[in-house]
C-alpha cells in the first residue's frame, strides 16, 4: 500500500518492521506474552500470501519466533500477526480468520504440523474501538458445546487505553520508537499534541527518524506548512532552515508536497462516488491538473457541502 494512500499504515509498517522495535513493543506493552517467546528469536515474514483459490494477499507484518524453553530440542515456534487499524473495521475479525487459514493452507503444502498463530491488532484512531473481541460470545451455549464451536480471538492494544506516561516509561530509552508510538497516539488530534513530539527530536537530534516522523505528520494532516512552522517555533529558525535545505536537497519536501496532493485527490474523488455516485470524466481531468493544496482542500469542503453534482461541477469549472 503507497504512502500516499495510506500514510497511516505507510509508517506503521516502517516503524515496526524492524524486528528490534516489534520485540520492545512486545515487552512494553504485552509482557505476559513476551515471556514465552525467546528473545532475539522475532524473523521477519513475507507479508505476501496466497490462497488455495488463488487470491493474492498482503498481511500488514507477520513474525516468527522461538518459544522462550529450557529444552535445548524443543524448536517450537509461533507467528505473531500485526493487523494496523486507524478506524474501527469491522471486517476485522474475517480478515484476521483469513490470515491464519492462509498460515494453515502453508503449513499443509507444506506438510508441516500447524503453526499456533496469534494475532494482535494495534488500533490508534479516533473512536472507540467498537469490534468484538472474542466471536462468537461463548456464553449462551453450553459448556460440552463450547470446544466444538469455531470461535475467534485476537489481542487488542488500543493507544488510546495506553497513557502518555506509560508510553514513556516503557519507550524512554528509545527516542525513535518512543516519538514514533507517541505520534500515532496522536496523530487525530491537534498539532498542539505533536509539538513536545517534535521538539523532543529536534533536541535529541534524531536524524535516523525525524525525516519519516515529519513526513508521516505532513500527509496525514495534509499540512506541510503548519508542521514547518511547528519545527521553527519549537526548534529555532536556525535549525528549520537546515532542515528545509536538507529537505530540498534529498527531494523530501517535494516528495511530500506531491504526496499530500496525491492524498488529496484520491480524497475528493471517494467523497465524490459516495455522495454522488461517480466521478465524471471532466471533474476526474480537472482535479488531476489542480497543482495547489489550498485549492484542492476547497474543493474537498465544498464536496462536502454543495447538495448537487451539477453545485460541483460549476464551482470547479470556474476555478
Amino acid at each position: 500500500m503507497s504512502i500516499e494512500k495510506s500514510p497511516h499504515d505507510w509508517f506503521f509498517k516502517t516503524i515496526f518492521s524492524k524486528e528490534e522495535n516489534t520485540e520492545k513493543f512486545l515487552k512494553g506493552f504485552l509482557p505476559n506474552l513476551y515471556k514465552i517467546i525467546k528473545p532475539n528469536s522475532l524473523k521477519l515474514l513475507p507479508t505476501e500470501k496466497q490462497s488455495v483459490k488463488r487470491e493474492k494477499f498482503f498481511l500488514d507484518l507477520s513474525f516468527e519466533c522461538k518459544l522462550n524453553t529450557k529444552s535445548p530440542n524443543n524448536n517450537a515456534i509461533l507467528y505473531f500477526v500485526f493487523e494496523h487499524k486507524s478506524y474501527p473495521d469491522k471486517r476485522t475479525p474475517s480478515q484476521i480468520a483469513y490470515y491464519k487459514a492462509s498460515i494453515m493452507e502453508e503449513d499443509e503444502k507444506n506438510n508441516r504440523l500447524y503453526t499456533p498463530v496469534i494475532p494482535i491488532v494495534f488500533y490508534h484512531g479516533s473512536k472507540d474501538w467498537n469490534i468484538p473481541k472474542s466471536i462468537p460470545d461463548l456464553k449462551p451455549y453450553p459448556p460440552n458445546t463450547r470446544l466444538l464451536i469455531h470461535s475467534l480471538d485476537y489481542i487488542l492494544v488500543d493507544l488510546n487505553k495506553i497513557s502518555s506516561k506509560r508510553i514513556v516509561k516503557e519507550f524512554y530509552d528509545d527516542i525513535c520508537l518512543l516519538s514514533a508510538i507517541l505520534t500515532l497516539k496522536n496523530i487525530f488530534k491537534d498539532f498542539n499534541d505533536l509539538k513536545p513530539i517534535l521538539r523532543n527530536l529536534l533536541v535529541a537530534e534524531t536524524k535516523d527518524c525525524i525525516y519519516i516522523i515529519i513526513n508521516y505528520i505532513a500527509l496525514a494532516k495534509k499540512d506541510l506548512k503548519t508542521v514547518e512552522n511547528i519545527l521553527e517555533e519549537v526548534g529555532g529558525k536556525e535549525k528549520m532552515m537546515t532542515l528545509t535545505e536538507k529537505w530540498r536537497m534529498e527531494g523530501l519536501q517535494q516528495g511530500i508536497e506531491e504526496g499530500i496532493k496525491k492524498q488529496l485527490k484520491d480524497d475528493i474523488k471517494e467523497a465524490i462516488e459516495i455522495k454522488f455516485g461517480e466521478v465524471m470524466e471532466d471533474i476526474n481531468t480537472k482535479i488531476e491538473s489542480i497543482k495547489s493544496v489550498e485549492v484542492l482542500k476547497n474543493i474537498y469542503r465544498t464536496v462536502i457541502k454543495v447538495s448537487t453534482l451539477e453545485e460541483l461541477k460549476n464551482y470547479i469549472n470556474n476555478l
